[in-house]
């Protein structure tokens, strides 16, 4: 079973992917915020990580400059309200830039896309 590793903030949308996801077979596990996604991810070696990067702390910039420099390859999704951010030149390259919606078949869809790749 693939896993996702979800660092979400909001509740509401932490649960709204835990289900849809798990519906599509997925395991999912999760984290409040940027320091506790980076903890736990020194337990946990997920099929796909997705960030949003609005969060308390140190956020997602900070995760994914400390993330960058583990040189761990994951793929890496980047979910958030603010579709500005996709042209910010100060965030570091992801595999995916998705903007939240309450679709979630673009974001679904990458993700098998990304899984599928690291199954070769």
């Amino acid at each position: 079973m693939s896993v996702i590793f979800h660092i979400e903030d909001e509740s509401s949308v932490r649960l709204l992917y835990k289900e849809v996801f798990e519906e599509q077979g997925f395991q999912v596990i999760q984290a409040r915020d940027a320091e506790e996604g980076l903890k736990m991810l020194k337990g946990h070696k997920p099929d796909v990580i997705i960030l949003d990067l609005k969060m308390p702390g140190i956020g997602g910039r900070g995760f994914l400059e400390k993330f960058n420099r583990m040189k761990i390859k994951i793929p890496l999704i980047i979910s958030t309200a603010y579709p500005y951010f996709e042209f910010d030149t100060s965030i570091p390259l992801v595999d995916a830039f998705i903007v939240k919606s309450g679709d979630m078949t673009e974001l679904v869809n990458k993700v098998i896309e990304l899984v599928s790749k690291g199954k070769v």
